[in-house]
């Protein structure tokens, strides 16, 4: 398959689950988790733009920080605080662009966001108090969980830009970490749906 139409095909799945999510919204369990996993998936969808179809890494990486976040609000008892606490991640690493290799940086960066992410949701659902019903919480794990697979790959597909190994030999995780994306993002995508009505419809 061309390069250029491989990419189309992939960013066209990522939009369909963009508006998987959208028309999730009439069928969802909570207006509010909704709004943030549709704002989530948006931007997720504009940094694909740049990251799949426009070559402009750093500006895709840096919309998706702002996906992560939204998830972290999804699932936030506390707005306010979490907001403060990511502004502060932010603060803090900036500095690491003026001492290390930008793309180190960033992979830093973004590591604290998605770990934020994933220990919000964690210490979410393991409260008696979870709004959120257990059957998305499972869809959201495996969707986050398949995140982190996606990450690793990317790691590994990146690291011979730092370590001693062959590209011909990293570049056998690209269609892995496909994947895995290309899979969280489905379950992520349908995981705002109210399951327990859409079963009495």
């Amino acid at each position: 398959m061309d390069a250029q139409l491989e990419y189309t095909v992939k960013y066209i799945f990522i939009c369909a689950c963009l508006a998987v999510s959208l028309v999730s919204y009439r069928f969802c369990f909570s207006k509010r988790d909704c709004k943030f996993l549709i704002a989530g998936m948006f931007f997720t969808a504009v940094s694909d733009y740049f990251l799949v179809l426009r070559d402009m890494d750093y500006t895709g990486y840096y919309i998706f920080f702002l996906a992560h976040a939204a998830y972290i609000l999804r699932v936030s008892g506390d707005t306010r605080r979490s907001v403060k606490i990511m502004a502060a991640v932010v603060v803090c690493t900036a500095p690491l662009y003026f001492i290390i290799d930008r793309f180190i940086a960033t992979a830093i960066v973004y590591g604290c966001f998605f770990i934020y992410n994933v220990a919000a949701n964690m210490r979410a659902f393991g409260k008696k108090t979870c709004a959120i019903p257990k059957i998305n919480r499972s869809i959201i794990m495996t969707g986050l969980i398949l995140f982190l697979l996606c990450d690793v790959c990317i790691a590994f597909f990146n690291s011979y830009r730092y370590f001693k190994i062959p590209k011909e030999t990293t570049d056998l995780a690209y269609p892995v970490f496909w994947f895995f994306y290309i899979s969280s993002q489905f379950f992520l995508s349908v995981s705002g749906f109210d399951y327990a009505k859409l079963k009495k419809t």
